[in-house]
């Protein structure tokens, strides 16, 4: 069989699709999956098995097994920026680079952590039911964002798009990056602090880090119960960065004004988490970086990636695959 075939395994497209034109144009058979949900390990498996040269890859688990049953598989576009589904050692092994779609959604990450943070802290989504539901009332005074103090885990490109939106509505930023140098948060208009400092004196913080286990469950009950009354808690990066029941319990506690989370320890967000049960936290399907600019952006990095490795210049890769040692071997 003549290994041709591109699947592209995230959740938002379909085979009509003109933004995979490329690929076909230049051989390839291009299958989307249009089922609505990103397979689990077994289908992935074999999915992969036979004549896959390459994935546009969503959220499905690319473990050392799927990646050793991938017999042609040679490239993994990644849809997005995290890899923590995919066992990078074992693409690595297998001469597999996992190319990324660095800087081409970043903005739209940050308007959507801005979007929670603003409607969160204005009261906009109790207001809209309370007006829908036929009540018309003086609430109370919500807290706003401008003139008060903003938290930043991490200053990627992410964080720091972020970052650039709090500072323009008139915020003190704080930032806890261990890898942010004081030169660099002078450049960008933050204060570099400690976790415990950003903690205490934050009105709203925002989650923009890696998944890693150093960063597992970073916010758990003692880190809320560090932070002011009445604080923010948004996190579009990755779920396991939130301990779930210490947020649950220091919501139920009235301790924290709201959560914005659009990522999650498990995803789908089980039926049975009681954080769809606080009219103060806004939950979304782990969407914040697919508006339509990043749609195009992204789509476009990823096949040209694919492209730049079976067709054309694997230098072109450089800035984008987490694992050089790949772009090395193929260039001796």
């Amino acid at each position: 069989m003549n290994a041709n075939k591109v699947l592209v395994l995230t959740e938002q497209f379909t085979n009509a699709s003109a933004l995979f034109d490329p690929l076909r144009e230049a051989g390839y058979r291009v299958e989307v999956n249009e089922t609505g949900r990103l397979p689990d390990e077994k289908t992935l498996r074999q999915m992969l098995a036979e004549g896959v040269v390459a994935t546009i890859a969503g959220g499905e688990p690319y473990t050392a097994e799927v990646i050793a049953d991938a017999r042609d598989l040679k490239i993994i576009a990644r849809w997005g920026v995290g890899y923590d589904k995919v066992d990078v050692a074992a693409a690595t092994r297998a001469g597999i680079p996992l190319a990324m779609a660095f800087g081409q959604n970043h903005e739209s990450v940050a308007e959507y952590a801005h979007a929670m943070a603003l409607s969160l802290a204005c009261g906009i989504g109790r207001r809209d039911a309370m007006v829908k539901s036929g009540r018309w009332t003086f609430d109370g005074f919500h807290p706003g964002l401008w003139g008060r103090v903003a938290g930043l885990i991490g200053l990627g490109r992410i964080g720091a798009a972020m970052a650039r939106r709090l500072i323009g509505q008139g915020m003190q930023v704080l930032v806890h990056d261990p890898f942010l140098s004081e030169s660099q948060a002078r450049e960008a208009g933050v204060t570099k602090v400690e976790l415990d400092a950003l903690l205490e004196r934050a009105d709203v913080i925002s989650v923009h880090a890696p998944s890693t286990p150093a960063t597992r469950h970073l916010l758990d009950d003692a880190a809320f119960a560090a932070m002011k009354p009445g604080a923010i808690v948004i996190n579009t990066s990755r779920g396991p960065l939130i301990d779930e029941a210490a947020l649950g319990r220091a919501l139920a506690s009235g301790h924290l004004g709201g959560a914005g989370l659009d990522v999650f320890e498990v995803e789908p967000l089980p039926g049975s988490s009681p954080l769809r049960d606080f009219d103060n936290v806004i939950l979304s399907p782990h969407v914040s970086g697919m508006d339509a600019m990043a749609e195009t952006r992204v789509t476009a990095r990823c096949v040209d990636n694919i492209l730049a490795w079976l067709e054309g210049d694997p230098r072109e890769l450089e800035p984008y695959v987490v694992n050089p040692e790949t772009l090395k071997e193929s260039q001796s």
